[in-house]
């Protein structure tokens, strides 16, 4: 297949990931670049490859990623291709970015230990009973979006089993959240109350 099949592929690629992408087609007989697009290394068509072709292992390539960096002090990550024995496609991403947004997201999501004065919310019945139910999501693995009415039940019990319930207005607070009728909430407590009665296991 001629080189001039890749091209529109190439093309439409760097321009979905703009301006993060940069691929390069490399000709192995004469070690200079045929093709570039993206924009990232500032090199040309007619450049020298630079190739260690001695050290190409075409078992290895497109198996493995690698890292270098750019002129500009940027992250490049990297991975290369054979095509038809005769040309190297080399797919440069620019990582740096990410990079800054997981910087930010551990800043954003930091926790200082002076956020909330623990005597502000010690008595906040509602902030527990949100804690609890993360908690809950998180150990079965539930999303709080998705939840059935069987998953809904489960953590209503869950919540009644950590005393939730004792607050005056708890049972009209997490039938609002679940989306659950009052009556239906009401109706779990009855049947887990009347359980502790027959069991015998009223605290």
């Amino acid at each position: 297949m001629p080189l001039t099949n890749y091209i529109p592929l190439c093309d439409a690629m760097v321009l979905l990931m703009e301006p993060l992408l940069e691929l390069v087609i490399h000709d192995l007989e004469s070690d200079t670049i045929l093709y570039i697009n993206g924009g990232l290394s500032r090199r040309q068509v007619g450049d020298p490859s630079l190739l260690d072709k001695d050290g190409i292992d075409k078992q290895d390539i497109g198996k493995k990623i690698y890292q270098k960096i750019n002129f500009d002090g940027k992250l490049i990550k990297f991975t290369s291709v054979v095509l038809e024995d005769r040309w190297l496609l080399c797919i440069n991403v620019e990582c740096s970015l990410f990079s800054k947004m997981k910087e930010l997201a551990e800043i954003f999501l930091k926790i200082s230990d002076s956020s909330a004065p623990k005597s502000l919310f010690i008595n906040d019945w509602q902030e527990k009973v949100h804690i609890a139910t993360n908690e809950y999501l998180q150990k079965h693995e539930l999303e709080f979006a998705h939840l059935n009415a069987a998953n809904k039940k489960a953590l209503v019990q869950h919540l009644w089993e950590l005393g939730a319930f004792n607050e005056k207005k708890a049972a009209d607070y997490v039938a609002k959240v679940l989306k659950l009728g009052r009556a239906t909430v009401f109706n779990y407590l009855k049947e887990w109350r009347n359980k502790e009665v027959s069991t015998g296991s009223l605290c």
